[in-house]
C-alpha cells in the first residue's frame, strides 16, 4: 500500500492516476497515520515554506524522520525531493526535513520556472534513460547523494537517493510510459 501524503499543494490527481494505472494501492494520507504502508509519496508542486508548514502543522515532520530512520520506502516528487534538503532559496526561513545536506537554490535556467522535457542522466543503469517533464525553478545544484542529473541551462541534481529514500525533481506521473517506468521502480524495487 502506498500512501500519497496530502500537502495541501501536491499534485494529488495525477499522481492516483499514475498509481491506478500501474495497479498500485494506494491512499492518500492527512493525519499521520502509517499503519499497513509500504510506502510513503510526497507529491509534487506547491511552495517550499507552505508544504513545510503543512506537514509541521499535522506533525508530519517527526513521523516523515522517524520512517526514514526506520529505512522505510519514502519517495518524494518535485518539492518533494526539495524538502528533503535542509532548506531551499524559495523559503529562506522554512527548515527543509534535512535528511541530505545542501539546499535547493534558485536556478538560472534560460527560461523561468523550467517547463518541459529534458533529458535525466542515471547515475544507476538499472534506471532507464529517457526524457522527463519538469516544472520548477528551485533545485539542487550538487548533493553527495545525487541518483541522476539534467542540464537545463545549467547541470542540476534531478533523482537523489539516500538509503530507501528516493526522490526526483521531475514528474514522472506526467512524463508518460517512460515516467509511469520510473515511478514503478521507484516505489517497488528493493
Amino acid at each position: 500500500m502506498i500512501g500519497i501524503l496530502d500537502t495541501q499543494a501536491g499534485n494529488l490527481t495525477s499522481v492516483r492516476a499514475a498509481l491506478d494505472r500501474l495497479g498500485l494501492a494506494h491512499r492518500t494520507l492527512w493525519d499521520v497515520e502509517t499503519d499497513g504502508l509500504d510506502a510513503i509519496l510526497v507529491p509534487g508542486q506547491g511552495h517550499f515554506g507552505s508544504v513545510m508548514a503543512s506537514l509541521d502543522a499535522r506533525g508530519w515532520r517527526d513521523a516523515l524522520l522517524a520512517w526514514h530512520g526506520e529505512n522505510r520506502r519514502l519517495v518524494g516528487i518535485c518539492v518533494g525531493q526539495q524538502i528533503l534538503f535542509e532548506g531551499s532559496d524559495e523559503a529562506p526561513d522554512a527548515a527543509g526535513l534535512g535528511l541530505l545536506a545542501g539546499r535547493a537554490e534558485r536556478l538560472d535556467f534560460p527560461k523561468r520556472p523550467m517547463v518541459g522535457w529534458a533529458p535525466v542522466e542515471w547515475t544507476d543503469p538499472s534506471l532507464p534513460a529517457g526524457d522527463a517533464y519538469f516544472v520548477n525553478s528551485f533545485a539542487a545544484r550538487q548533493s553527495a547523494d545525487a541518483l541522476a542529473q539534467t542540464t537545463y541551462g545549467e547541470r542540476f541534481v534531478s533523482a537523489v537517493r539516500r538509503r530507501n529514500t528516493v526522490a526526483v525533481q521531475f514528474h514522472p506521473e506526467k512524463s508518460g510510459a517512460w515516467g509511469q517506468q520510473v515511478l514503478a521502480q521507484l516505489l517497488t524495487s528493493p
